[in-house]
């Protein structure tokens, strides 16, 4: 008689097991799935990069209304196409989850760059009042480039000073500042690449709505370990906004090699009870990933 890790391990091997092996495994990952708690978090598909570019978001919201989804997430489209949206949005009843907090110094000069902090304010205080106008509260920020010349403990100091006053215009206007670490595979220029950076600056900023943006497609092609990192940044308080996308390609979890299953099952057994952003393409249209995304989560 096998034992229960046994005909879970040899699960992964299903095809190649006799009936009777293969009916006694199934049945424990049933058993296994029908124990875990229900999900307690929400699904959002961002409105980018799975939809054509020529589209307008207007659109795109409704197509996501009409797939099933509750709650979308957008970047920076052109400010002229916000009414649409509105209105778009209003008219399904949907909620708008995040957004992108600094588009316009985030990728450069952030407050990496000596001199250059009021900018990075002033962007982020823009973002704030768009995002009250759609309903968000949480906003996706970056900090800035490297700066060759600036030595790091400078720019560091100057990331947290920043993100210290940044804390404020956040409580100022009910949102939360929420930092994405890239990865250094695809953004090497970056300053923030790592969680272990976003935990860092949110902690020495150890402002109440300086938080953390957990990208799952960043960490796995940038750190892996996607599990145990997460639990940390939750563990210790800093992650509020989860997003997903697999590797490679980022295209809807279980596209790639990344074992969606199993951190869809993590999640649901610690209770994160948050907003997941679908940030990624898709393998054939948003609703496809709309409902593969959904079944891996367990709903």
């Amino acid at each position: 008689m096998q034992t229960r890790r046994q005909l879970i391990g040899a699960s992964l091997a299903l095809p190649f097991l006799s009936f009777a092996e293969r009916a006694e495994a199934e049945e424990v990952l049933k058993l296994e799935e029908e124990a875990l708690p229900p999900p307690k978090f929400t699904l959002a598909i961002n409105l980018e990069i799975m939809f054509p570019g020529s589209m307008p978001y207007d659109e795109r919201i409704e197509l996501s209304a009409k797939a099933g989804a509750k709650h979308y997430a957008f970047w920076s489209p052109d400010e002229k196409n916000y009414d649409a949206m509105r209105k778009m949005q209003d008219k399904y009843k949907l909620t708008c989850v995040s957004i992108t907090g600094n588009p316009k110094t985030g990728w450069t000069t952030g407050l990496t760059q000596t001199g250059e902090e009021q900018k990075f304010l002033d962007d982020f205080e823009h973002r704030c009042k768009v995002a009250n106008l759609f309903g968000v509260q949480n906003l996706i920020t970056f900090v800035g480039a490297v700066q060759k010349d600036i030595p790091q403990e400078v720019q560091d100091a100057q990331i947290i000073a920043g993100l210290k006053k940044a804390g404020a215009i956040a409580e100022r206007y009910d949102v939360y500042l929420t930092l994405e670490p890239l990865n250094r595979v695809e953004s090497p220029q970056m300053s923030m690449i790592t969680s272990y950076d976003a935990y860092r600056y949110a902690m020495s900023a150890s402002h109440p709505r300086i938080k953390v943006d957990y990208d799952m497609y960043h960490r796995q092609l940038g750190e892996g370990n996607v599990i145990q990192r997460m639990e940390t940044g939750l563990k210790e308080g800093h992650v509020r906004f989860l997003e997903v996308g697999d590797v490679p390609g980022r295209k809807e979890a279980g596209s790639g090699e990344m074992n969606y299953a199993n951190i869809f099952k993590f999640l649901r057994k610690v209770g994160y009870s948050g907003f997941i952003g679908m940030e990624h393409g898709t393998t054939k249209t948003p609703k496809y990933a709309w409902e593969v995304t959904r079944k891996l989560a367990g709903f």
